[in-house]
């Protein structure tokens, strides 16, 4: 089964900020800034750089994927930047995060920028780099020196 995607409005905020409270939790590799994070959604959600996709679940956001507009440092052209692509732990076992990533593809398409799409997780991190490799071509990784961290991060689950 494929989930619906729609196109987050402002009034969207709280359950996105919610969510978000959530992804830090799980796989956030420094201290969040709140506020930070605030102004960023309310930005995307103003339309003023970017959009956001969700799932709509019977009480709450399910899932959602950012995108922004953005260039790598070097580059002449734009892309699309994913700031974060979750599916709440509680909704894994579906294809919510391939209808996200579908999603980001087809606004890829639309607007006729490229997608670049990345993961910062060490929880199934594995996996999560399967699914985009059956989705997108492969162009590189990450990885972190000098942080230790908080203990759900310093190892693959």
């Amino acid at each position: 089964m494929d989930y619906n995607v729609r196109l987050a409005a402002p009034e969207d905020e709280e359950a996105i900020l919610k969510l978000l409270m959530l992804m830090h939790e799980e796989n956030g590799l420094f201290e969040m800034d709140y506020e930070a994070v605030r102004d960023m959604v309310k930005k995307v959600l103003n339309r003023e750089n970017g959009i956001i996709g969700v799932i709509d679940g019977e009480n709450e956001i399910e899932a959602a994927v950012c995108l922004v507009i953005d260039k790598l440092w070097y580059a002449k052209t734009w892309c699309l930047n994913d700031v974060f692509n979750f599916v709440s732990p509680q909704h894994r076992r579906s294809t919510r995060a391939k209808s996200l990533i579908s999603f980001a593809k087809n606004y890829s398409d639309m607007v006729g920028i490229p997608l670049l799409m990345g993961i910062v997780s060490n929880v199934r991190t594995e996996a999560k780099i399967k699914l985009l490799e059956r989705q997108m071509r492969k162009a590189g990784a990450f990885f972190i020196y000098n942080y230790g961290g908080e203990a759900h991060n310093n190892h693959a689950h």
